[in-house]
């Protein structure tokens, strides 16, 4: 007989049975030799880090893994891709190149039966981030008996380069995702895992890298639902109409001023690491540079996308699954935090220089710019007398153009080419765990960009409070995450409250409820230029 551990979440418990005695570590067989996993000083899950499931190919898909005949000792908490160096609590600087590994929590629960499995990918605008536990801890979701496993996938350039040739054809990041995921299918029944119940959860970048995953037929198969909060196609941080453009720009930082694929391959291939991510941290809006893209296809490299999402989504070739989608109510104000990027842009707009507006995600032709760029300072910047006002524009603007209305426009093409449910939330709760909102300062009675993600997770390297509330909210949230991870719906006994899909909407508060979408007119302004200027639809 097991015996039952209480799992405190202020005045509420999740009870889950566990061996009355558990070995200090479990060893499990994969593909490539057996790893050796160690159990949570919590005693809840057994831990195995740093699993390696790829291996880098500059700029490319990676290839398998090595075997190995010792026992694997999966126990590496700080693994990270190369990125440069940020104030992002969810960050930090590296040059490892050899940073394709995964994190498995499995729980130490006795069961016979296998276990829903959640990846998660994490954001950080393509350019930054980490699935190390010292900045996701699993134990609220892994306390419903289901697996857990993070992901790092490649960052910027070395994730997103596509120079259209061979040696750069793109998208390696999510290259490496799909990865990720072959390997699980291949290797999850050893952790007690469902490869047949898989969901792919993502946050921001993370988010829009699981909806990338539907796109492309080559993951067919590896998942079965995905989870995106903040996070969808058509924003500026989503896709690169122009990457080879892009490439050329960050070259000039490294005294190479070419259009030259080739040129810039021997670039960006000799060049150090920590001189690269100098290089990117010195744009506007660092942490999104490098982007998704639209591959040529190449005989030696299997392609991820070879459209634009839109033209994907519109013509209904992608491969649909259940999702849970959602947003915070003003995205925006975390754009705040990148200091560069936003005082450049308010002092530009001072004075009067209204290309700041310009957006990645459209193009607009010449003889229309100063048309359209008039459009937005009189909808965003009718009032430039002070920052403070500046200063809400450029949130205002930022929360429309990259969350609210490309946000509206996916959820109405995913809708209507396919017939899955789509269960979308706002999520309203302000509590003292709310990231965004302590990393702003902000008093503004709305929530910001990643205020969700630490009522899934523990954020280990900056312990987080929690109050009576704020353990409600946790169990709330993990409860209808991990109900969609089992069964496909985040309220599978409809007798104790249904969460009803799209086209309603779920205010996720400590007293859910169906609300409007957030800021109708707004996405519709949005998507009436979305329409006449996107660039993945031109």
């Amino acid at each position: 007989m097991g015996v039952y551990t209480a799992v405190i979440f202020g005045a509420f418990f999740v009870f889950i049975e566990v061996a009355g005695s558990l070995e200090p570590s479990r060893i499990v067989v994969t593909k490539q030799g057996k790893v050796e996993g160690e159990l949570a000083s919590n005693g809840l899950y057994y831990e195995f880090l740093g699993i390696r499931y790829g291996v880098p190919v500059k700029f490319r898909a990676p290839e398998e893994p090595p075997s190995f005949d010792e026992v694997y000792k999966a126990d590496n908490r700080a693994v990270l891709c190369p990125q440069f160096l940020t104030t992002d609590p969810l960050a930090a600087p590296s040059e490892n190149e050899d940073c394709l590994v995964l994190n498995i929590y499995s729980p130490s629960a006795v069961t016979n039966s296998s276990l829903p499995v959640l990846v998660f990918l994490h954001g950080g605008g393509f350019g930054t981030g980490s699935g190390s536990p010292s900045f996701y801890g699993p134990q609220y979701l892994v306390s419903h008996g289901i697996i857990v496993v993070t992901v790092n996938y490649r960052l910027n350039a070395y994730g997103f380069l596509n120079l259209g040739i061979e040696e750069a054809p793109g998208n390696a990041g999510l290259k490496d995702i799909r990865a990720a995921l072959r390997w699980i299918q291949e290797n999850i029944k050893g952790f007690n895992g469902d490869p047949d119940n898989v969901t792919v959860m993502g946050q921001g970048s993370g988010g829009i890298a699981a909806i990338y995953l539907t796109l492309s037929d080559s993951t067919k198969g590896l998942f079965h639902r995905i989870i995106s909060e903040s996070g969808t196609l058509f924003a500026p941080q989503s896709f690169d109409p122009k990457p080879l453009r892009t490439a050329s720009q960050v070259a000039k930082s490294l005294g190479l001023n070419t259009m030259d694929p080739k040129k810039l391959l021997k670039t960006y291939t000799e060049t150090d690491i920590i001189k690269v991510e100098e290089a990117i941290s010195k744009q506007m809006n660092p942490k999104s540079v490098f982007l998704p893209s639209a591959e040529k296809v190449f005989e030696n490299e299997e392609a991820f996308i070879t459209e634009s999402p839109y033209a994907i989504l519109s013509s209904g070739s992608f491969h649909p699954v259940p999702i849970i989608l959602g947003l915070n109510t003003v995205e925006g104000l975390t754009s705040t935090l990148d200091y560069n990027t936003i005082t450049s842009q308010m002092d530009r707009i001072k004075n009067e220089d209204y290309s700041a507006l310009d957006q990645r995600s459209l193009i607009v032709a010449k003889d229309e710019i100063e048309e359209f760029r008039t459009t937005l300072k009189e909808s965003y910047f009718s009032n430039t007398t002070s920052d403070e006002a500046l200063i809400g524009g450029i949130i205002n603007l930022n929360t429309d153009f990259s969350f609210v209305g490309p946000m509206s426009l996916f959820s109405e093409l995913y809708s209507n080419h396919s017939d899955v449910p789509i269960y979308e939330y706002i999520f309203n709760y302000i509590g003292s765990r709310n990231l965004g909102r302590l990393l702003t300062n902000s008093s503004l009675n709305a929530t910001a960009h990643q205020d969700e993600l630490f009522y899934l997770f523990e954020l280990e390297r900056v312990p987080l409070p929690m109050n009576e509330d704020d353990a409600r909210m946790v169990t709330f949230m993990t409860m209808m995450w991990t109900n969609f991870a089992r069964y496909g719906s985040p309220t599978p006994e409809p007798r104790n409250g249904e969460w009803f899909p799209y086209p309603y909407h779920l205010a996720i508060t400590l007293e859910p409820q169906y609300v409007t979408p957030l800021t109708p007119d707004r996405a519709y302004f949005w998507r009436a230029l979305y329409s006449q200027y996107g660039a993945d639809i031109n």
